[in-house]
């Protein structure tokens, strides 16, 4: 799974026309960049579409690219999104609990047909629910 970036700081361009020098805003810091199925960065500022290509830019980047973006300091653009946190609590049980009821929640998060659901609640209905009896 490719790593989501976000931008460090406001990311300004300066242009020079006609003598008159300006700075132009990109993107705002900590805007998130994701990468698309086929493993691309896309940034598009400034009200880029593919209807409006003349306005505003895109630029296409992969993961390397993304990494190693500068600005016109030379300070690197972005700063990877770290979304693996986990927070394990660990809890002794005590085997005089094996008998006590309390209520308690059994969830199932699957990737299945609803037919093949139906037939896990099928089963569960005829033979769970006689365990928790």
């Amino acid at each position: 799974m490719l790593p989501e970036f976000k931008l460090k700081k406001d990311w300004l361009i300066t242009t020079n026309i006609l003598g008159v020098k300006n700075r132009t805003l990109i993107l705002t810091e900590g805007h998130a960049i994701t990468p698309t199925e086929n493993g691309e960065y896309h940034i598009i500022y400034g009200g880029w579409s593919e209807d409006t290509p003349h306005i505003g830019g895109k630029m296409v980047l992969d993961e390397e690219g993304m990494s190693n973006a500068v600005d016109e300091e030379g300070q690197l653009l972005f700063e990877r999104i770290d979304h693996f946190n986990p927070e394990l609590i660990i809890e002794e049980v005590d085997d005089d609990d094996d008998n006590l009821i309390k209520n308690w929640r059994i969830q199932l998060d699957v990737k299945t047909t609803r037919k093949k659901l139906k037939e896990v609640q099928r089963i569960f209905d005829e033979q769970i629910k006689q365990i928790l009896k």
